[in-house]
């Protein structure tokens, strides 16, 4: 059994690094209900356009090593996303730059290969799909019992067909770590809360910073300020109104 720690501070030299791994060109009704509605009587409207970053965060971690939260999209989309999600959610990525292993390497933090855990929000092309750069590694991958069921789930079915992908959706070539508690601590002063709402079983973590105090990480709970501000929730990509409101 892992051991779940009491929550306590991380060690003294933690540090975290926010990087970023692109952007998504998105309909501004994805992130915001209601969006691109236009009132009767008005001519066509130009539909608004919001540039979704997809971040992941880099934690030091003194005596265990670097851990990710979030690890954004594949290199190859042509490949790997659906037609449909190259055309209406086109990425804006330079590998120079957003290319997972060169965001950590231009952190200073280290190498790719010095990566010891990942942990995941959810399961999404946009959050998940950098798993790739760990096949065959011993690199555990944590993050919600839920949110593993239902991702393999909706690939197995095709139900999801763009957002849970099967490239990297693979039981064989990664070191998969799950728990099924609301709340779990695998690190001192790291803590992973369940918020469902985008997804079933989407993850916030919470550092808990020897000096910085208090940092949350939200995933995909929010993915503009509109949501947290005002409530607003989130158009078609969420799967529970109900939890999401709970959960805020």
């Amino acid at each position: 059994m892992y051991k779940q720690f009491k929550v306590d501070c991380m060690p003294s030299g933690s540090k975290l690094w926010l990087l970023d791994l692109g952007r998504l060109d998105s309909d501004a009704s994805n992130a915001l209900s209601g969006a691109n509605i236009a009132k009767p009587g008005l001519p066509p409207q130009e539909h608004e356009r919001l540039g979704l970053i997809m971040i992941s965060a880099l934690i030091y971690y003194p005596g265990f090593g670097l851990i990710l939260f979030d690890v954004g999209s594949c290199e190859d989309t042509i490949k790997n996303w659906t037609a449909s999600t190259t055309e209406c959610l086109p990425r804006i990525w330079s590998k120079d730059i957003n290319g997972l292993p060169e965001a950590i390497k231009a952190s200073g933090a280290g190498e790719i290969t010095d990566v010891k855990a990942v942990v995941l929000s959810h399961l999404h092309f946009d959050h998940a799909g950098g798993l790739e750069h760990f096949f065959g590694t011993d690199v555990e991958i944590w993050l919600h019992e839920a949110e593993f069921k239902n991702a393999f789930w909706c690939c197995a079915t095709g139900i999801e067909p763009n957002l849970y992908l099967p490239h990297y959706l693979r039981v064989d070539a990664l070191n998969w770590r799950t728990f099924s508690q609301q709340t779990f601590s695998p690190w001192s002063g790291i803590t992973l809360h369940r918020c469902p709402g985008h997804t079933d079983g989407s993850l916030v973590m919470e550092l808990d910073l020897e000096q910085e105090g208090t940092v949350v990480l939200t995933g995909d709970m929010f993915h503009v300020k509109e949501n947290y501000e005002y409530g607003r929730p989130q158009g078609p990509l969420m799967r529970d109104f109900n939890e999401w409101h709970r959960t805020l």
